[in-house]
């Protein structure tokens, strides 16, 4: 029960209360919240070392991504040219062996019309020989 006035004893309770409030504020409360304090301001400046690196690594990574997509499209481009220069010199070789097959061609037609013909007048003559002794055998006289 409250009594009023207030005895010795309270006071005496409020006075011990302030002195241990006073001594664990000076022991124990302020090392500790300097300590978090601390704690707290090397989080932030951690955190915000981390962030800092990150957006360097993001950076980075960007660039060596640009980087590799210009190797890319240099070696798509010297691939093209590559087989560009393949076709034409491809082209080339059959248009030069093409001509040369036409050019032996057209030699060795002309060297068989040639022997043809050669061998085409006495055969001609033979086989006309040949058809008047079958027409005599035949008929039983000269055509």
């Amino acid at each position: 029960m409250i009594k009023l006035p207030p005895d010795i004893t309270f006071v005496i309770q409020v006075v011990s209360f302030l002195i241990f409030w006073q001594i664990m504020k000076r022991v124990l409360f302020v090392p500790v919240q300097s300590a978090l304090d601390a704690r707290a301001a090397r989080t932030r400046g951690e955190r915000t070392r981390a962030e800092t690196l990150q957006a360097e690594a993001l950076a980075q990574a960007a660039e060596i991504e640009g980087a590799l997509d210009e190797v890319r499209r240099q070696s798509v481009r010297q691939a093209e040219e590559t087989r560009g220069r393949s076709e034409q010199q491809e082209r080339v070789f059959l248009d030069r062996s093409r001509a040369d097959v036409l050019a032996l061609l057209e030699r060795e037609r002309a060297v068989t019309r040639s022997q043809v013909e050669a061998v085409r007048g006495p055969l001609r003559a033979e086989a006309e020989g040949l058809a008047g002794q079958i027409v005599a055998k035949v008929l039983g006289r000269t055509a």
